[in-house]
């Protein structure tokens, strides 16, 4: 009785692993209200200032390694080096045309035509390799003053799982400040219990977390004028000006050009293939419970007299429980990490960070689970109820027997 007690509670809590395990892992695959609680930290814009964010000097030479300037969809013409071909133009026609630019008003006159057909000419065209950079840089600055995050695709909240990443919208509570910087009112409170996530991009295996490349498709969807939540509704109202400098800034930007708080930008690599890690080291916990459960099912039919196959069992336990803890404290590791270099900047940049409650619970409980498993193993070794300790009772039988002719 007490043997077959102790192999359910084994199998109760190997089964509470598995499933926590697989509760963690798949949070945020999709835009579920049930899955997206589930990420492994998220990031609040409200207070976004973009100007802080993305380097001023976007589109500088200087910052490339590669000499060709990355224009994105717009024409810009650059110093042409080839010669120049000679055309022979008849005196007299040359004369001509010199007398009729000449005349008085002929400039103005020649705008006046131009802008009634909807053609702009420029004061001067950049012909050289600093004028074009001139340009670029010119074009980017007046896009971060002028057009605010939200315009440009940006949403409130952004969180990101092993899956990939999901826009949120803050339910926000009407209290807002005027941001002399950024010259607009705002909402300061970073409340993360009112978040209402409306659109994750497709599950992709081993997602590799990249701000700009996320900032990149933002943009594009805005230039494209692609409407995935609410959110991004207002994109509609950006001008063919400012969609032009966007095409600008997106052509240009690098993640050189990128300030992200402390040491993020230089450790991203690094804290992308940390979560991968960890991702590998729950799966792995998730499928050695599954194995596990299916062993201590079979153990009700199997002997439990063997001391070799009991202690395989039980390192097998403690095998998942070392994994599962690996993995839940290698990811809260990291994304504690982020969390504190991000809400050392808020004043600075806008943002601020939160880890998901819901997460971390699942991942640290299933490694609880896991423990437990490892302990109840331990004490049914202790009670006998495991190997060859189990207590066992022989029949004793009276043996007569002679002494020196009596029967005793």
């Amino acid at each position: 009785m007490l043997y077959g007690c102790f192999r359910l509670i084994l199998i109760f809590f190997s089964l509470a692993c598995l499933i926590l395990t697989c509760f963690a892992v798949t949070g945020s695959y999709e835009n579920k209200s049930y899955l997206t609680p589930t990420y492994l930290i998220n990031f609040h814009l409200n207070g976004l200032d973009l100007k802080k964010i993305i380097d001023d000097s976007v589109g500088s030479f200087g910052k490339r390694q590669h000499p060709d300037l990355k224009r994105g969809d717009v024409d810009l013409k650059r110093e042409d080096t080839t010669a120049t071909p000679t055309i022979a133009i008849p005196t007299g026609l040359a004369a001509a045309a010199t007398s009729l630019i000449n005349q008085p008003g002929f400039t103005s006159n020649l705008a006046n035509v131009a802008s009634s057909v909807g053609i702009s000419i420029p004061s001067s065209v950049p012909t050289s390799t600093g004028e074009i950079v001139s340009t670029v840089q010119a074009a980017i600055a007046d896009l971060l003053n002028n057009v605010t995050p939200a315009e440009l695709g940006i949403a409130d909240v952004y969180s990101t799982s092993f899956w990939g990443y999901c826009r949120g919208e803050r339910i926000s509570n009407g209290t807002t400040t005027f941001d002399n910087a950024l010259g607009r009112f705002i909402d300061q409170n970073f409340d993360n219990s009112k978040v209402n996530y409306t659109w994750c991009s497709p599950p992709k295996a081993g997602f590799f977390f990249d701000p700009v490349e996320i900032f990149k498709q933002e943009m594009n969807r805005t230039i494209d004028g692609v409407a995935v939540d609410t959110q991004s509704q207002v994109v509609n109202q950006l001008s063919a000006q400012y969609k032009n400098e966007l095409k600008v800034l997106i052509g240009n930007l690098t993640n050189e050009d990128l300030h992200l708080p402390g040491d993020l930008q230089k450790n991203l690599e690094t804290l992308n293939n940390l979560t991968l890690a960890g991702f590998a080291l729950m799966v792995i916990a998730a499928c050695l419970s599954f194995i596990s459960i299916i062993f201590q099912l079979l153990a009700f039919c199997l002997s439990p007299d063997s001391c070799c196959l009991s202690f395989l069992n039980f390192m097998f336990q403690f095998a998942i429980f070392i994994i599962s803890i690996l993995g839940a404290a290698l990811i809260t590791g990291c994304y504690a990490y982020v969390r504190r270099l991000v809400n050392e900047n808020v004043g600075d940049f806008g943002i601020k960070s939160f880890l998901s409650i819901n997460f971390y619970a699942f991942a640290w409980s299933a490694a609880v689970a896991a423990l437990l498993v490892v302990i109840f193993n331990l004490l049914g070794h202790c009670c006998g109820c495991f190997g060859t300790g189990r207590r066992r009772y022989r029949r004793v039988e009276t043996v007569a027997y002679e002494h020196h002719g009596e029967k005793y």
